[in-house]
């Protein structure tokens, strides 16, 4: 099955494409779609090490060839069996060669039309990255463009596919063009976060603020095209992100197609109809555009020295958790700054219900997001033990102060296990609070949301 994805986007917006824009857009667009061939190489949601490593291996005997061959744990090899049986790695540029010569091929020819300066050798070091495995060059020179109306990731960036040690990176591309509007309206959020949040001593520092980008996507393959993010931190290395900075991406289009195939219908399934009365559609996916940036915002400011050492597996459970729970508890930020109003709020955090049931929902499709939903139902559960929601026909709140209160509770708890929990802390949470039994019971008023 395709991984490619793409959107409709208004004539105003491609519009805003200069006549260079236009012409190397369609190099840009081929060179993403070929993408998903390389993807479909390293999905297999039969396994949970996809198809990084040989499949009917333990992970000790990975673990234990990794002590001889450290390669075995770079993120960008494919692990196999030499003819003797001995576990081996290769690198990802060798092993789809065939398939990125093209890409790079077809990035060159946008390179040499390009009149952007900073574009144009984004450009062409993503092409040399991609037959070299020289991913960090590509990632520096795309955090220094400037002035493009038009976007394009390629390579392997997101460690979700590998459910044995969350080491590998899928591939995946994505082709936008830059809404300024939005994008200074996601600077706000920033900006009013940055000022409020002090320092932590254990966070990862960049060495400036993290910059933002608001984009119409085009184009989603790869990973992208699976999973449909709708905002993602990039580079993903630490390494990177330390010397370089990072980004946030908002996928404008991303965000639109889910809040009216997924959360909209999703709202109407699970919350009680006296309590959907009170939010209008539009008030809702007012609140999905803030909702959505302030858990990127909150993924970042919560990026701490060594969690993901301390906390192995768990760790994407726990940064995924985090990121929802902080990011809807950020909210007030905005509330004291007036930016957003009190029922603005409480729509904030609506919608962070509708995404904890999206995950429910997408899981029947695919088990790729299985740490997103782990980390949403330990939020869920949370909450409905404390007594913070109510199910009596339907999802609501009887206090939309003790639910807030209770959104902060478990931010610290979360925050604390990302800065200096350890592995032990994190599981006995997961035993505590980890079950996916409560979602079970919304099946049924769920029967007509289809998966995207």
């Amino acid at each position: 099955m395709t991984s490619i994805k793409q959107f409709k986007v208004d004539k105003k917006n491609l519009n805003i494409l200069t006549a260079n824009e236009k012409k190397i857009l369609p190099f840009l667009t081929e060179a993403a779609k070929r993408i998903d061939k390389i993807f479909l190489l390293q999905e297999n949601n039969q396994h949970p090490g996809a198809n990084f490593y040989p499949q009917g291996i333990t992970k000790r005997e990975i673990e234990y060839a990794a002590q001889e061959n450290p390669k075995i744990f770079s993120p960008f090899t494919i692990v196999e069996k030499d003819k003797s049986g001995r576990l081996t790695a290769v690198d990802y540029h060798q092993k789809y060669a065939n398939l990125l010569s093209p890409i790079a091929k077809l990035l060159i020819q946008a390179s040499g039309i390009c009149q952007n300066k900073s574009f144009k050798t984004y450009l062409a070091t993503l092409a040399k990255s991609l037959t070299t495995g020289d991913y960090q060059q590509a990632d520096i020179a795309w955090l220094a463009v400037n002035g493009s109306n038009l976007d394009i990731l390629i390579g392997p960036y997101e460690r979700n596919m590998d459910k044995l040690f969350f080491i590998k990176r899928a591939y995946q591309a994505q082709v936008g063009i830059v809404d300024r509007s939005m994008t200074q309206r996601a600077e706000l959020i920033r900006d009013i976060l940055y000022t409020n949040i002090g320092p932590r001593e254990h966070r990862v520092v960049p060495p400036s603020i993290v910059d933002m980008r608001a984009e119409h996507c085009l184009l989603f393959s790869g990973l992208l095209g699976r999973l449909l993010f709708s905002e993602q931190h990039l580079p993903s290395d630490f390494d990177t992100i330390e010397r370089h900075g990072s980004r946030i991406l908002g996928y404008i289009s991303s965000m639109d197609y889910k809040f009216e195939k997924l959360l909209w219908p999703i709202f109407k399934a699970v919350f009680e109809k006296n309590f959907q009365a009170r939010y209008s559609k539009e008030i809702l996916n007012t609140a999905n555009y803030y909702y959505t940036l302030l858990t990127a915002i909150a993924q970042h400011l919560h990026r701490y020295q060594n969690s993901r050492e301390k906390l192995k597996e768990l760790f994407p459970v726990y940064d995924e958790a985090n990121s929802m729970v902080s990011g809807a508890q950020h909210a007030k930020h905005l509330v004291l700054k007036g930016i957003v109003n009190q029922k603005e709020l409480e729509a904030i955090m609506v919608i962070q219900i509708c995404w904890i049931f999206s995950e429910w929902v997408v899981a029947k499709k695919t088990n790729a997001r299985e740490d997103y939903l782990k980390g949403d139902a330990l939020t869920f559960n949370f909450l409905l033990r404390a007594a913070a929601i109510q199910e009596k026909e339907g999802i609501s709140w009887p206090n939309f102060a003790k639910m807030f209160f209770e959104i902060e509770n478990l931010a610290l708890i979360f925050t604390r296990f990302l800065e200096e929990g350890t592995y032990w802390e994190g599981q006995e949470f997961l035993s505590k609070y980890l079950s996916l039994e409560p979602f079970k019971a919304f099946d049924k008023r769920l029967s007509k949301v289809k998966p995207i």
